[in-house]
């Protein structure tokens, strides 16, 4: 079947659209509100650095989707956070307090941000009738339990991005995002990297060898000094990716969406794809 392709521009939800009550049973909305766990939705699998965001942008421009939902960056600064800190006014900047307190919010909801998007609506009059056909895109879901919950939701379907450490811990510290941040003690990093061995030494003091063989370590090193990185990123890059890798396995969550929505489950390798062909594959599954 061919692709059909979207005139409509496409709707950008921002996290004041969407809501989650946990008082109430999956799938129920509040009087006014329309729920979106039967909506068509297609979900991102994947750790930081993946390409998701990428895809992401990819697929808007495709015309292939609908819609956007707040990311999992913005549904965990709106919801989640708060609930755990009592506090909606603050800002957890923080990478590495970040993935603690989301560690503690899925003790008290096992499926954790599957268990959110089961229990997602927006306002039925002036959003909820604009969702009515099309794709909407959730950027994503980690780890098993999410994955799990996730795969409750009827109409999902699911995109896992994969990429090795060292691919994603480097593009980390090329990206310049100002959100991957982490609280280091960076003082002593020269200010004037002298080559590959400085690099070295910022990823092994950060235990990045742990995810990859020695030689990947050096030559990704060599990478990041060649583009000439920032230590910093580096040094932040590296502690994100190690603390990430404590919560989340992708692995396990494949194996999960494997058995439990098995026709409805991508799995892609974005290290050896563009994203253009990691959009298009996609696509061309949203079209069936």
């Amino acid at each position: 079947m061919p692709l059909a392709i979207s005139t409509d521009p496409v709707i950008q939800l921002g996290s004041d659209q969407v809501a989650a009550d946990f008082a109430l049973a999956p799938g129920a909305a509040p009087a006014g509100r329309m729920a979106l766990a039967t909506a068509r939705m297609v979900i991102f699998v994947g750790l930081t650095g993946s390409g998701k965001s990428a895809t992401v942008a990819g697929l808007v421009a495709s015309g292939a989707i609908r819609a956007v939902l707040p990311d999992r960056r913005a549904v965990t600064d709106s919801i989640i956070l708060p609930a755990m800190t009592g506090d909606p006014s603050r800002r957890v900047t923080d990478r590495i307090e970040r993935f603690r307190l989301t560690a503690a919010f899925r003790d008290a909801h096992p499926g954790g941000m599957g268990d959110v998007l089961e229990r997602l609506t927006v306002d039925a009059s002036t959003v909820g009738e604009r969702l009515a056909d099309g794709w909407l895109v959730f950027d994503g879901v980690r780890g098993p339990a999410e994955a799990k919950a996730a795969a409750r939701l009827p109409n999902a379907v699911f995109a896992v991005l994969q990429a090795p450490p060292e691919v994603r811990l480097a593009r980390l510290s090329l990206r310049g995002d100002p959100f991957d941040q982490a609280s280091l003690d960076v003082g002593d990093l020269p200010e004037d990297p002298g080559g590959a061995s400085d690099y070295l030494k910022v990823l092994r003091d950060h235990e990045a060898g742990s995810l990859m063989a020695d030689g990947t370590l050096q030559r990704l090193a060599k990478l990041l000094s060649d583009a000439q990185a920032d230590l910093a990123a580096v040094a932040s890059a590296a502690a994100i990716v190690m603390e990430e890798s404590k919560y989340y396995d992708t692995g396990e969550a494949v194996a999960v969406l494997e058995q439990s929505a098995p026709d409805r489950t991508l799995v892609i390798d974005t290290a050896q794809q563009p994203v253009e062909t990691v959009v298009s594959a996609i696509a061309a599954r949203l079209a069936r």
